[in-house]
């Protein structure tokens, strides 16, 4: 039976000596996260490599800031490409159970086998918002951190059973929110602001940018923010399906549009800067003029 992945707490960036620390395995392959300074090792197909104190780690992400993964891919998209050319893995390490990290993971470990279907799923779940049953039961079942569970559900539904009630609770609330965005857009709370689409919600109304791009298929950018007091918003930031490929929030000028913005190559908010005090439609007017200076 293929070892499950080693879970380690959950960080924005993982750094080496954590990794080294959770295993005693003399190759390590960390799936879905991060590893600070890995642009500086050897690039693989599949993400990163390096060899430190005599111990292999490769990093199988697609979070690094680099080209290669200024478009749609995903790790999960990358354990499969590794798959072709090597058996599973003895150790993995992840720090997150969103559907990517469980994708990836689970093909890397043998517990899943490299399936198109998996790639799909990773893709909608990370970039396009579409409707997909995996990506949607994953990303229900991200925060409760209980990788077991994920894989026992996903059985479930592949062989069209049941998932169990606790699940298809969680599964029921992201129906609802997916359903609130898809009704948002068609009443037109998203307007558009030359190349981007930005909406300014309340807070009962707030949704998962995660949803958004593939309602909103003609915009490069889309904004969507919320009140968190003190004159404050929550704006979250994503690429739009209609942005040229290779091009990233940074290159459209995200930066100049909004300082406070915190996040990837496609997607971020003002979450960890505690707020702005720049109205999302701001947000949106100095984007897309960013957008039009620069293309």
């Amino acid at each position: 039976m293929p070892n499950p992945p080693i879970l380690m707490p959950l960080r924005a960036i993982v750094k080496v000596d954590e990794v080294l620390a959770v295993t005693d395995a003399q190759r390590i392959l960390v799936a879905d996260c991060y590893i600070a300074g890995c642009e500086r090792w050897t690039g693989r197909p599949w993400g990163w490599e390096t060899v430190v104190q005599g111990r292999t780690i490769i990093n199988v992400d697609h979070h690094a800031a680099d080209d290669r993964f200024y478009r749609h891919v995903s790790s999960g998209n990358l354990a499969i490409e590794y798959r072709l050319h090597h058996e599973p893995a003895d150790t993995v390490v992840i720090n997150h159970t969103d559907c990517d990290s469980v994708i990836s993971s689970a093909i890397l470990c043998g517990l899943l086998e490299p399936k198109p279907a998996y790639g799909d799923a990773v893709i909608a779940a990370d970039h396009t918002g579409a409707v997909d049953l995996i990506a949607d039961l994953l990303q229900s079942l991200d925060a409760p951190r209980d990788y077991a569970c994920s894989l026992r559900n996903l059985k479930l539904l592949e062989n069209g059973q049941h998932l169990e009630p606790a699940v298809e609770a969680l599964m029921e609330d992201r129906r609802r929110e997916r359903a609130l965005a898809a009704q948002l857009v068609a009443q037109g709370a998203f307007e558009p602001v030359g190349r981007v689409a930005v909406a300014m919600l309340p807070f009962e109304q707030r949704v998962s940018g995660e949803f958004l791009p593939a309602l909103l298929p003609s915009a490069w950018v889309i904004v969507s923010g919320t009140p968190m007091g003190r004159e404050l918003w929550e704006t979250k930031i994503r690429l739009g399906l209609a942005a040229p490929a290779g091009v990233s929030l940074f290159q459209l000028g995200v930066g100049t549009a909004e300082p406070l913005f915190g996040g990837r190559w496609n997607a971020g908010s003002t979450k960890r800067a505690g707020g702005s005090p720049v109205t999302p439609r701001a947000v949106a007017r100095r984007l897309a003029d960013e957008i039009t200076a620069r293309f």
